[in-house]
């Protein structure tokens, strides 16, 4: 992701989160993972602006996934059963990202 703003140097990851919350309505054998990583050729503000229009992400969620994967090459974007993460996963690259799908 190309840089436009001025983002501290080292965000906090977001697989460090630990809500301590299930999933919603997925089991954890059934659970995967859409992974976006970064590129230099979207912009930060493309990349928020098309993590909350896929997943409905609130912008502190959104900036915090796009900085994990612009300093760390990857973030996990959503946390979701298989067909939903493939659907993601294709929204995501329809917006000219880099994303895959990966079994937790």
């Amino acid at each position: 992701m190309s840089s436009e703003s001025n983002f501290p140097s080292r965000p906090d990851r977001t697989t460090d989160i630990d809500t301590g919350e299930p999933l919603a309505g997925v089991c954890p054998e059934n659970a995967y993972q859409v992974i976006l990583y970064n590129d230099e050729v979207n912009s930060t503000h493309h990349v928020v602006r098309s993590l909350m229009k896929v997943f409905g992400h609130p912008p502190a969620l959104a900036e915090k996934i796009m900085l994990e994967a612009h300093f760390h090459g990857e973030a996990i974007a959503e946390v979701e059963s298989q067909n939903r993460a493939r659907l993601h996963r294709n929204q995501l690259v329809s917006f000219g990202l880099s994303a895959s799908v990966q079994k937790v």
